[in-house]
C-alpha cells in the first residue's frame, strides 16, 4: 500500500522512517531548549553542602579548626541562630583573642 505525500509515493517503511525522523527532530529541539534554560543551582540536593560549607568542612577535616568553631561558622553560613555549644565556643574564641 502506498501513501502519497505532496505528490510523492511513500511505502510503509518510508512513512515509518519519516515519522521516526520527526520524533527525533522534536526530541532534539526539546533537549536543546532544556539545556539552554537549565539552572545549575537546581542540581544541589536538599542536604548538599554549599561551596562555603564544603570549604569549612575541609578545614575541620584537616584539623585547622575545632568542633565548636566548625559548628559556629556552619550555623552562621546557614543563617540559623547559634546553639549553646557554639555560643560557648565563640566566647572562648573572643577570650583567646583578647589575651
Amino acid at each position: 500500500m502506498q501513501m502519497y505525500l505532496y505528490g510523492f509515493a511513500l511505502s510503509n517503511s518510508e512513512l515509518l522512517l519519516t515519522g521516526l525522523g520527526v520524533v527525533l527532530f522534536c526530541a532534539t529541539i526539546i533537549a536543546g531548549v532544556k539545556v539552554v534554560l537549565h539552572d545549575p543551582s537546581s542540581d544541589m540536593l536538599p542536604g548538599a553542602l554549599s561551596y562555603e560549607e564544603d570549604a569549612l568542612f575541609r578545614k575541620f577535616a584537616d584539623g585547622e579548626i575545632d568542633d565548636d568553631e566548625y559548628r559556629l561558622h556552619r550555623e552562621a553560613l546557614r543563617g540559623s541562630p547559634p546553639s549553646a555549644a557554639a555560643r560557648g565556643a565563640s566566647a572562648r574564641l573572643e577570650d583567646a583573642s583578647t589575651r
